[in-house]
């Protein structure tokens, strides 16, 4: 991936610690990806392994979220359409609904509300009048433009 690039950020794990069931859902959507490389790291046995490193820019309520989201399950990055900027809420997937015959996860339905519109009242503009008083010792003149 190169910097600049947008992605979602998705996360597979169990979240009933008493069922096998494994499911998939979107924990941030479309992130700016600031910046991808490698580190080497040592595995358990002590063997250095090659790690990918991708420097994500988010807010701290999203990183915190992205900490969590990394203690519960496994975390991969979905690459964003770079014309695709809109967000959805869009529902969890189930293991069960990848394999045929599988019982499909129910979508929330989108409803759309209607805003009711603004009564916008037009008020006319003033005429542009101007104007201006003279007074002359006791003599009082106003002249309008």
């Amino acid at each position: 991936m190169i910097g600049g690039t947008r992605v979602d950020v998705l996360l597979t794990g169990n979240p009933n610690s008493g069922s096998s069931d494994q499911q998939t859902t979107t924990v941030l959507e479309n992130v700016a990806v600031l910046a991808t490389g490698h580190k080497l790291e040592r595995n358990s046995a002590g063997e250095p392994e090659d790690s990918a490193v991708i420097t994500l820019l988010v807010s701290p309520d999203d990183a915190q979220k992205l900490t969590l989201a990394s203690s519960q399950g496994k975390i991969q990055l979905s690459l964003r359409n770079p014309l695709d900027t809109k967000q959805q809420d869009l529902g969890m997937v189930g293991s069960n609904a990848l394999y045929r015959g599988g019982v499909p996860v129910p979508v929330r339905p989108t409803t759309n509300v209607a805003r009711p519109k603004k009564n916008t009242t037009v008020i006319p503009a003033a005429p542009a009048v101007y104007s201006v008083e003279v007074i002359k010792g006791n003599k009082k003149e106003e002249t309008k433009f």
